[in-house]
């Protein structure tokens, strides 16, 4: 596992690439990759990367562009930081977004790690962008039920506001329904410290 921690790079997504032995842990993922990623890349709707190693795709991720309702940042401190910063006294302000749409690791691979450590290296070159090309404060995903605690135990998303009592019973939601999305959150400005 640390040989391809050190050795995958991303590639855009194109026609030459043979997507026919990745399967993830979800048909969902897996049928987007194979059937959709390629057409809504092409018409500008997303961007899919593909994470490879030695000639194998091992992830994939989708980004596109998003905002976050800034009413629905649940660190008040953070949100009246904004509001000031932007002279405004809506909460119903929009704050630009990336968006990881897509974001899964082939099977064979999953549980080791690699999922973590993959995101860790979408989310500095996602701070290189603010810090450098564009305006941007917030990283957002659309997460399955199933990988909530991947993203806020392990890689300190945050759930919107709107969602807390919700989570509070994340764990019968997903294994009532596994596939259920919930919006989560990373501020930018902790990676740009």
């Amino acid at each position: 596992m640390e040989y391809i921690k050190n050795n995958y790079h991303f590639e855009t997504l194109s026609g030459k690439h043979d997507l026919s032995n990745f399967q993830s842990d979800s048909i969902d993922l897996t049928n987007f990759l194979k059937e959709d990623a390629l057409i809504q890349q092409e018409k500008k709707l997303n961007i899919t990367k593909l994470v490879i190693c030695d000639n194998e795709i091992i992830a994939y991720f989708s980004l596109l562009t998003d905002t976050l309702i800034l009413n629905n940042v649940r660190e008040k401190k953070l949100k009246n930081d904004i509001k000031s910063t932007l002279h405004t006294t809506s909460r119903k302000r929009n704050i630009p977004a990336i968006k990881i749409g897509k974001l899964t690791v082939d099977r064979k691979y999953t549980g080791k790690g690699l999922g973590s450590h993959i995101l860790g290296n979408i989310m500095k070159n996602i701070a290189l962008i603010a810090n450098n090309e564009v305006g941007l404060r917030f990283i957002i995903v659309e997460s399955y039920a199933r990988a909530y605690k991947f993203y806020v135990n392990k890689n300190s998303f945050k759930n919107l506001r709107k969602d807390d009592e919700l989570i509070e019973k994340i764990d019968k939601i997903i294994k009532r329904d596994p596939e259920r999305t919930f919006y989560l959150y990373f501020d930018i400005l902790k990676l740009l410290k």
